[in-house]
């Protein structure tokens, strides 16, 4: 995949309006939305499909794309998931979806409407941290950000040059050098996309919990993998990201065992699904916990 870099770095923010939250707003309401008996059943997702163990690494043949502008920090992978994989995850869900609607933005929520389900699955949430090794491209990602490692022979001037372009960097996307990427959010959504279906402009809020050792964790980024798209036919159902005018400013096409991460919060800008005219689009959606101090 072609690497993408896009910097806008004199574009002016106008003051935030008060943004359309998607319903994954906090780690209650995740909890709440699968349910006792969803719970139960979903915890055998992991135990009914094989991941194997396979460590991403930046030296992999698949790049990692980077869009990065005044609003957004994103990163793609593809094959992360074979195609028998992704198929194996969204068939167990396929009898469990509910048709997901909402009130509209007067009630500050986004449009939608696609079918969801929702599961509770912390085995499924290391396989794919750990087996599969996503946590590794965050480990890139820092890397990458920083641009240390591609060229080992600059010399101290250059050094410079760069430790300034990352923080200029790391300001604008409102990333930290020393986070501490910890896990996945084992509260998994899957969103199932058909004609017609789609997902308004919104923001996905940060999630705040504990782990079994009693370390406090925020979510910093969403996870969008995707299990169907292209491949099937698809007409519609990119992912766009927005700016503070509502501006489309970036997209990335479904497709099945591609990979989205990009920083979430309330101070970030909003993003959307864009409607199906054919075909379907099937979500894995996930968050990244850092561990905090606070």
């Amino acid at each position: 995949m072609r690497k993408c870099r896009h910097i806008f770095s004199h574009m002016t923010r106008k003051k935030k309006k008060k943004k359309k939250k998607s319903d994954d707003a906090n780690q209650e309401e995740h909890r709440d939305d699968a349910g006792e008996e969803d719970d139960v059943l979903f915890s055998l997702v992991s135990s009914k499909i094989a991941l194997t163990k396979r460590p991403l690494s930046s030296s992999s043949k698949h790049d990692t794309e980077w869009i990065e502008n005044a609003f957004h920090s994103i990163q793609i992978r593809d094959d992360v998931l074979t195609r028998k994989e992704c198929d194996a995850i969204a068939n167990i869900c396929a009898t469990k979806y509910r048709l997901a609607t909402s009130r509209g933005p007067k009630f500050g929520e986004a449009w939608r409407k696609n079918n969801r389900a929702a599961f509770v699955d912390e085995k499924l949430a290391r396989m794919l941290w750990d087996d599969i090794g996503l946590k590794t491209l965050f480990i890139f990602r820092r890397n990458r950000r920083g641009r240390r490692g591609d060229d080992d022979d600059d010399d101290d001037d250059d050094d410079d040059d760069d430790e300034q372009q990352q923080q200029q960097q790391q300001q604008r996307a409102g990333e930290d050098e020393e986070e501490i990427f910890h896990s996945l959010n084992e509260n998994f959504r899957v969103y199932e996309y058909t004609e017609s279906h789609h997902f308004g402009p919104h923001v996905d809020e940060r999630v705040r919990t504990k782990n079994k050792r009693h370390q406090k964790l925020v979510s910093t980024h969403t996870m969008l993998l995707y299990l169907a798209g292209e491949e099937n036919g698809l007409k519609g159902g990119k992912t766009y990201f927005l700016d503070n005018y509502g501006n489309r400013v970036a997209s990335v096409t479904p497709k099945a065992g591609r990979v989205c991460f990009f920083r979430h919060g309330e101070e970030m800008c909003e993003h959307e699904g864009e409607e199906i005219f054919a075909g379907k689009k099937i979500v894995l959606r996930s968050d990244v916990f850092k561990l905090v101090d606070e």
